[in-house]
């Protein structure tokens, strides 16, 4: 099994690209196969090679790896060879309208009640004529012939039965004027020489499946397994209060965990629960293609955010250990207290500096924590250090122990909220607690 997951570098990745791509590798991968990774960038002009480094560093972020890769770019020698047998075969003909007398001849067919279908004319033209038109300055785009008398069937993986009739689409352009190929011609080339045996992508690729499968039988080549995924549909009064765009690089940068992600939209539009999951293997080995459903598909990012502090409860440090090492925390025990009261995993580093750097302790009652000074309990902090602590300082003063706690943990942490304070004092140390507590 192989399949190819093929983006455009003309622009960064975007959440329906990223779930696409995952499908893609999923499906492959739950059977042992391969993941070819293809950059679709025959637009020269429009491409850019930094949304290429933009596009591998998006997909190892999220955990995706590749077989191969390559860029379509490289490959313009293959696609003229096929693009002239198809030429000599009568599979693609030259035209010479320009896009404005395209565009009256819709508007003709529209008005007239009629579907906007290419008329053919340019296959009546003579060589004269041709010659004619190329004398005036006018250049050639090029059309794939389709066969108008099919209708284009094949078993999709998450659609079930497509039949397409192609009498009532235009033969696709494959080469412009400008004698750039478009999507069609490299694409197909690549999949037949590749050996491309499943392709994943979204629904509104379906007509050009009907389009490429014609294509593939002129190639007399194999024809792959076809998985259209629904389109996402997106809320966004919601996500433009969260990051206000859905490119991979602006959801990374509000710092959802990216197994967070992977765990929503690996299962979003299936008829599995979403849940959160921090292990890739296991949502490979539990992967399902036919688990996918046709039906609209609702997007919503705050609903990703909600696995975050999930996925991060269920990392050990073993795993998580490199990033810690980069802030400086080199305490496993620090982790599996931290990781359950954190919702992103920059407030390690916040809650690593309160508990080991010099902060401003916030003193709310002067009087109350020169008692709870000399009230602290002797040796190493421990987790009854805070039990013994409170009670000591009670039998001296008369206060509510939510109160005591809050003065206790602003004059500790210079914080209100927080972990719990018996295993954060541990952290802390008894060296920090004196210094914090002690009266300047």
């Amino acid at each position: 099994m192989l399949t190819r997951f093929a983006p455009s570098p003309t622009g960064y990745l975007h959440v329906g690209n990223v779930r696409t791509a995952l499908v893609c590798w999923m499906y492959t991968r739950n059977q042992n196969g391969k993941f070819l990774l293809r950059f679709d960038d025959t637009d020269l002009q429009r491409s850019d090679v930094k949304y290429i480094n933009d596009i591998i560093q998006d997909l190892k972020w999220i955990g995706i790896n590749w077989d191969a890769n390559f860029k379509q770019s490289e490959r313009f020698e293959r696609y003229n060879e096929v693009f002239l047998q198809l030429i000599k075969e009568g599979h693609i003909y030259a035209c010479y309208e320009t896009r404005e007398e395209l565009d009256i001849k819709r508007k003709l067919q529209l008005k007239q009640g009629l579907p906007p279908v290419y008329d053919r004319s340019a296959l009546l033209l003579t060589e004269q004529e041709k010659i004619s038109y190329e004398q005036e300055g006018r250049r050639p785009h090029f059309r794939f012939k389709l066969d108008r008398n099919e209708v284009v069937k094949w078993n999709d993986e998450v659609k079930g039965e497509i039949n397409i009739a192609t009498s009532h689409i235009s033969d696709p352009v494959v080469k412009r004027e400008d004698g750039i190929y478009t999507y069609m011609l490299p694409s197909v080339t690549d999949d037949v020489d590749f050996n491309v045996t499943h392709i994943v992508r979204g629904e509104d690729h379906v007509t050009n499946t009907a389009v490429q499968i014609q294509m593939i039988k002129a190639l007399k080549a194999k024809i792959p397994t076809f998985a259209h995924l629904s389109l996402l549909h997106f809320d966004d009064s919601k996500i433009s209060k969260r990051t206000g765009v859905l490119d991979i690089k602006s959801i990374k940068e509000d710092e959802i965990e990216p197994m967070a992600l992977v765990s929503y939209l690996v299962k979003l539009g299936t008829s599995n629960p979403i849940e959160a999951c921090a292990c890739m293997q296991s949502l490979i080995d539990s992967f399902d293609i036919k688990k996918f459903s046709s039906a609209c598909t609702q997007f919503s990012l705050s609903e990703a955010y909600k696995l975050n502090s999930k996925v991060l409860q269920q990392m050990p440090f073993e795993i998580i250990q490199e990033r810690l090492n980069q802030i400086g925390v080199d305490s496993s025990e620090f982790w599996y207290f931290i990781k359950n009261n954190i919702e992103r995993f920059s407030e390690v580093a916040k809650w690593w500096k309160i508990c080991k750097s010099d902060i401003e302790p916030v003193i709310l009652d002067k009087e109350l924590i020169k008692i709870a000074f000399n009230a602290l309990p002797q040796g190493d902090c421990n987790e009854n250090t805070l039990s013994e602590w409170v009670k000591t300082i009670r039998q001296t003063v008369d206060i509510k122990a939510k109160n005591l706690f809050t003065q206790l943990r602003s004059a500790l942490t210079g914080t209100e909220t927080g972990p719990e304070l018996a295993k954060l004092l541990i952290f802390i140390g008894k060296e920090n607690i004196i210094a914090r507590l002690k009266e300047k």
